[in-house]
């Protein structure tokens, strides 16, 4: 699918971002002209990534609306978490996760890590190192589009979305496996 310039896209590594430019260009000199979208980060404003129009292993996507962010926040009691103690497949269902490049999908990995730490802070344990890597990379993924969607600010947006999981989490951290 092609875009136009002034167009808000997802960057798969990037995040949301406003294609500023479309132009026919030569990069890293190997000679191959190619037609590159040049689009600003909304939360790195002073930042520019050159991604190619076509022939890229870079995804790119239209930002989800503010509806489908509501219907996440609205929904998020029914959002199925991953109860899985073996370390190694959980840490791969992760990363399932976040290629599906999905605010869906983002929102089951936050909202498992986030209940993840809570239980293990409840029951004396330290929260392990990859699942604050995994909260860092997809709540940042997940909170800044929701908060460019929503118009909101992403402390407030990352404050709902845990309050939310608050609400509906009790239940589950009895039956979390750690």
């Amino acid at each position: 699918m092609e875009y136009k310039a002034g167009e808000y896209l997802v960057h798969e590594t990037s995040g949301v971002c406003q294609i500023s430019d479309i132009e026919d260009m030569e990069l890293m000199g190997k000679g191959s002209l190619k037609t590159y979208y040049i689009m600003t980060p909304v939360f790195k404003p002073t930042a520019k990534v050159f991604t190619p129009v076509s022939g890229s292993s870079i995804r790119l996507r239209p930002v989800a609306s503010r509806q489908r962010f509501k219907d996440i926040i609205e929904g998020i009691g029914s959002i199925e978490i991953i109860n899985e103690s073996n370390d190694r497949l959980r840490q791969e269902r992760f990363k399932e996760l976040l290629a599906e490049f999905t605010p869906e999908a983002l929102a089951i990995l936050v909202k498992t890590v986030l209940i993840r730490m809570w239980a293990r802070a409840e029951s004396g344990k330290k929260t392990m190192a990859s699942d604050e890597k995994s909260l860092a990379v997809a709540g940042k993924k997940l909170y800044e589009e929701m908060a460019f969607s929503m118009n909101m600010d992403i402390a407030d947006v990352q404050r709902m979305f845990e309050e939310k999981v608050k609400e509906h989490s009790q239940d589950i951290m009895t039956q979390l496996t750690l």
